[in-house]
């Protein structure tokens, strides 16, 4: 009781102080003191680097990323019930939000604060959701002025990315992400469990392609739509996993930033041998790949095809051998991206990798770890064979 009067009192001091802005950032600090425990449960080294210290599993979460919620619920049996609010739901793909609202109907309550960015972030929305944690997905400079004063109020934060995983491969930094969300709420074994799971299934693809020499080229597609082509950069995460899958982004070479465009002559000219567009549900299926939780099989198909086959991407030799694919965007870079980590060894080697099922991986992963399982059509091929009538030009 008195924590909670603690808390409380601690909210609305701060609120109120940062409405009248009359205390500097250092005062704020020595006055909100005093209500804080003096010792912690659960210390943290986060992404950033940075010591963290908690006073007990968090229960109060704010997420500043709503596709964390994946994350979650792969270590969580009730997550809605740890998420005090949330920024941007929207990006959450529109049929796993429905799968989720069918068991928890509550998610339609997560209140909506913070923001993606820290300069559209408004602390005092954060500390309306009384929080006993917020946490940002991935670190960048701009966000220390909302730690220092969500530290001040008693609001401890942990980021889940950072500057301590930029050495780390896309499979070490996930387990990192999960694995420091898990300690922070608690669930340390179930996130154990699945960062070990993830693990085994990369060392199954990474293993047998210590020999293999051929490398074929990937032009990975971003949000394809009707012009041709946004690309992940070097130090992208999905660049990343293409390299470790066996194979070589064309736009590595081009792009130093974490994504930009590639002209079409460009594209044109190396003329990968397989082609990958990301997409997502709540796009237009006449010029953009539609992707994602509650989208039928057939759906997906037609999109990749008006995709390919209606812009220069149809003179492509991946298109033309039906070496093209589709991935849900926001798969690839949810705590799931070992899926499309399949995808792309499978799609890079057929030969090799001819057991690999991301189909049944997921069903694993449904089955053994998420609290809700998501369905749906998350990739997609020219390969099936419902695929060999091309679309009519627009």
């Amino acid at each position: 009781m008195v924590e909670q009067l603690g808390t409380h009192v601690r909210a609305i001091l701060t609120r109120l102080l940062l409405i009248i802005g009359i205390l500097p950032i250092f005062l704020l600090a020595d006055l909100m003191g005093p209500v804080r425990e003096a010792t912690a449960q659960i210390v943290l080294e986060d992404a950033a680097g940075r010591e963290v210290r908690l006073n007990a599993p968090a229960k109060r979460i704010v997420f500043n990323e709503s596709l964390l919620l994946l994350s979650l619920a792969l270590i969580e049996n009730d997550p809605v019930s740890r998420i005090a609010g949330w920024a941007n739901p929207q990006r959450i793909d529109k049929g796993v939000y429905a799968s989720f609202h069918k068991l928890f109907p509550e998610i339609d309550n997560i209140a909506t604060v913070g923001a993606l960015q820290p300069t559209d972030t408004s602390v005092e929305s954060i500390l309306s959701a009384s929080p006993d944690l917020f946490v940002i997905n991935q670190w960048q400079a701009g966000w220390e002025d909302t730690v220092e004063l969500l530290n001040a109020a008693g609001v401890p934060v942990i980021f889940l990315d950072g500057p301590v995983n930029d050495k780390r491969n896309p499979l070490e930094s996930t387990a990192f992400s999960v694995e420091l969300l898990g300690k922070a709420i608690g669930r340390v074994k179930q996130a154990g469990e699945y960062t070990a799971f993830v693990r085994q299934r990369y060392r199954s693809i990474t293993e047998r392609l210590k020999n293999v020499s051929e490398h074929p080229k990937v032009l990975v597609d971003g949000f394809a739509n009707a012009t041709c082509c946004s690309t992940p950069g070097q130090n992208n995460r999905m660049t990343q996993n293409i390299v470790l899958a066996g194979a070589v982004s064309i736009g590595a070479d081009v792009v130093s930033a974490y994504e930009g465009r590639l002209s079409p002559e460009y594209v044109l000219e190396t003329d990968p041998q397989i082609y990958i567009a990301t997409g997502a549900p709540n796009l237009s299926p006449d010029t953009s790949l539609i992707v994602g939780g509650g989208v039928s099989k057939e759906t997906a198909l037609a999109s990749l095809r008006n995709v390919v086959f209606n812009s220069i991407r149809r003179n492509l030799t991946a298109v033309s051998e039906r070496r093209a694919f589709g991935i849900s965007h926001q798969v690839s870079i949810s705590a799931l991206n070992v899926l499309i980590f399949e995808c792309f060894a499978k799609w890079a080697h057929p030969e090799i990798f001819a057991d690999i099922d991301p189909n049944a991986t997921l069903a694993e992963i449904n089955r053994r770890f998420l609290a809700v399982p998501i369905e749906g059509t998350f990739w997609v091929g020219l390969d099936d064979e419902m695929t060999k009538i091309e679309p009519v030009a627009q």
